[in-house]
């Protein structure tokens, strides 16, 4: 069962924001609400040296600013985690050697470059004893992590998968610790945050075929931003886990017969989330906290441990962590990390965001901006001061297809008011407005009665309006999804077309140019051989030649 969707957020709000953008969006939105000026950058280099992974990853890159004060962001970092640390963090072999000499609690480990062979690795793990675990020395994501192997067989099979399939040359073995996968968040020296993860698992009716119960669990995502992007894939790794308990998809689990369909609880396959903040035991958060403090400057991230019901280990630190998985669980409470760094950047600014809680900008619009080059940043429009009143009105008449909402976006931009107007299938025509300032509002009924030149409008029913609001003011259109795929289909004709023409055009410039070069090399043998000394003697009998030619002509 998915949790609720938090209430400061609806699905319009986060509809098509995915991966490390969703947590950007979560943070940027939040400060937004607090009155914090928003920017997005295409290249923050320009006016802040934090360290950014990916090259011009658009709407990772973000400011938010007070009158006193600027902070800067990458992801979910922000300016007062060093450099330095998030280097270490990137480096799982470097983040063990300061966790040593910080006596956190990690597991016995070491690292293996491209000079060592997969027998060099084998013959360690036999040493420390089964079962290990194989990770990439630098890596993200628990892309590579291979859990619980327990022999030369299964080691053997995961170091081609990893070092080969991959390409992770570099690797670490580690002793496996049997434990729950939990992942704890720490905010300035408070563990704010805690999940458990599970590998995906489906439970039997009796009737349904794995396949189809993976299927099904996998629709009943798309409702959670965060799961949604991370389905339960059908693969090898899938198949093998299957085989190994005696079924195959086709198999029907008993009612009420819960399986695990994967080995692993990586965040790319279809992982559980569970909130355990309330649960976890103190001295665990403690050892979370304790992690963050062995490292230079990390004032906030994320800390991977396994814990076995009393003791914990620490597995890795993110300093970029993706922090929308706390947000959006499969059960328990939703968890705001995006508040408590704002709490902590701009501690002024607390519990000013419930003030617009039901306001919201258009991320993908501004992810969109940026990728055309047009410019550096996007500044996000200031929000209006709370209280906020909004209204819907539902507009009867001849208003469709006479130019009634382009009036109405005009007159609703003019008067600053946010909202957007929609037609309806009864041949009416939706208006919602808002604004900080309440006369605005009513008196925009008066607007929506007079309408447009060529609509006639025959009565005007006003609502109050509780739901998101988008800054800006908007004309939706009733658009099918069938309807969007024959438009996307037709788009797609059409930029085939355009490059085809491109194509053509290029090859046609290339002709040209070789052909103006050919002209210019006749030009120039010609104007050589004109030159030449043969030609200057020869002139004469050419001039001779052509007197006869034309007096031949002439006897013709």
């Amino acid at each position: 069962m998915t949790s609720q969707f938090p209430n400061t957020l609806t699905p319009k709000m986060v509809e098509g924001i995915k991966g490390f953008n969703l947590c950007t969006f979560l943070i940027g939105l939040e400060g937004w609400r607090r009155g914090l000026t928003l920017k997005y950058y295409s290249d923050i280099n320009q006016y802040s040296d934090i360290h950014t992974q990916g090259k011009k990853l658009m709407g990772r890159n973000y400011s938010l600013q007070s009158k006193d004060k600027i902070h800067y962001f990458n992801q979910s970092r922000g300016d007062m985690v060093s450099n330095e640390a998030v280097r270490i963090a990137q480096s799982k072999q470097k983040t063990k050697d300061y966790l040593e000499k910080g006596n956190v609690n990690i597991l016995p480990s070491k690292e293996f470059d491209k000079t060592h062979s997969d027998v060099d690795i084998i013959k360690l793990a036999r040493e420390i004893g089964y079962p290990v675990i194989i990770k990439p020395t630098y890596g993200s994501l628990s892309k590579g992590v291979m859990l619980n192997l327990k022999n030369d067989s299964e080691l053997t099979d995961a170091l081609k998968y990893v070092r080969g399939q991959l390409g992770y040359s570099n690797v670490i073995l580690e002793r496996y610790f049997e434990g729950a996968d939990i992942r704890v968040y720490v905010v300035n020296n408070v563990a704010v945050a805690a999940l458990r993860r599970e590998p995906p698992k489906v439970t039997g009716d009796g009737e349904s075929s794995i396949e189809k119960l993976i299927n099904e669990k996998n629709e009943s995502r798309k409702d959670n931003p965060y799961l949604a992007a991370r389905p339960i894939k059908i693969d090898k790794e899938l198949k093998d886990v299957l085989r190994k308990n005696n079924y195959k998809l086709s198999s029907i689990l008993e009612n009420g017969k819960t399986i695990m369909v994967k080995n692993k609880s990586t965040l790319t396959q279809g992982v559980d989330l569970y909130d355990i903040t309330d649960t976890v035991p103190e001295h665990v958060k403690q050892l979370a906290i304790d992690t963050l403090n062995a490292l230079p400057n990390i004032i906030h991230g994320s800390i991977d441990m396994l814990f076995d019901g009393e003791e914990a280990v620490v597995l890795e630190v993110n300093a970029s962590a993706n922090i929308s998985m706390h947000m959006f669980p499969t059960e328990g409470q939703p968890r705001s990390i995006a508040s408590f760094l704002m709490d902590f950047y701009f501690p002024e600014t607390k519990g000013k965001s419930s003030n617009h809680t039901n306001m919201y900008f258009d991320f993908v619009d501004i992810v969109n901006t940026l990728k055309q080059n047009y410019t550096n940043y996007v500044e996000v429009k200031s929000l209006p001061q709370p209280p906020l009143y909004a209204k819907k009105y539902i507009v009867t008449g001849e208003v469709q297809n006479v130019g009634y909402r382009n009036w109405i976006r005009r007159q609703a931009t003019k008067r600053e008011l946010h909202g957007y107007t929609k037609n309806l299938k009864n041949g009416n025509v939706v208006v919602v407005v808002a604004s900080h300032e309440k006369e605005k509002v009513d008196k925009f009924k008066r607007v929506c009665k007079k309408g447009s030149k060529k609509s006639k409008v025959s009565d005007v029913k006003s609502s109050d309006w509780t739901k998101e609001i988008k800054m800006g003011f908007e004309i939706k259109d009733n658009i099918t999804k069938k309807k969007k795929e024959v438009d996307k289909k037709y788009i797609n004709e059409l930029l085939t077309e355009l490059k085809e023409t491109q194509t053509k055009l290029e090859n046609a410039k290339k002709m040209q140019e070789e052909l103006r070069m050919e002209r210019d090399s006749y030009k120039d043998k010609l104007s050589s051989i004109r030159n030449s000394t043969s030609w200057r003697v020869t002139e004469p009998v050419r001039v001779i030649g052509g007197l006869l030619k034309g007096k031949t002509k002439v006897k013709n």
